[in-house]
């Protein structure tokens, strides 16, 4: 009767680890499908940083067409000549 008793708890126990050890690699393989996710997001993330950055300066060289006069009215002055109208020299 002992040794039926113990096999069935080593039964019991190797069934349990099984269980176990399915519910681990269940686990693991949530958070691996979390990590390409993540990267996935990261690599989108870096990719908008970059054409925002672009933006931001296509932007600048927009307004660095325009300036302020005296009285505070906004002037374009573009690609005129040095010494041209609408010039300060």
């Amino acid at each position: 009767m002992l040794r039926l008793h113990l096999i069935t708890q080593i039964a019991t126990a190797a069934a349990e680890q099984s269980t176990a050890t399915e519910q681990i690699n269940n686990s693991m393989d949530q958070i691996a499908n979390l990590v390409k996710e993540s990267a996935a997001e990261a690599q989108q993330s870096a990719q908008a940083c970059q054409d925002l950055s672009g933006l931001a300066f296509e932007l600048q060289k927009l307004v660095s067409n325009f300036r302020l006069d005296r009285g505070g009215s906004a002037v374009h002055h573009g690609n005129r000549a040095p010494g041209g109208p609408g010039s300060d020299a």
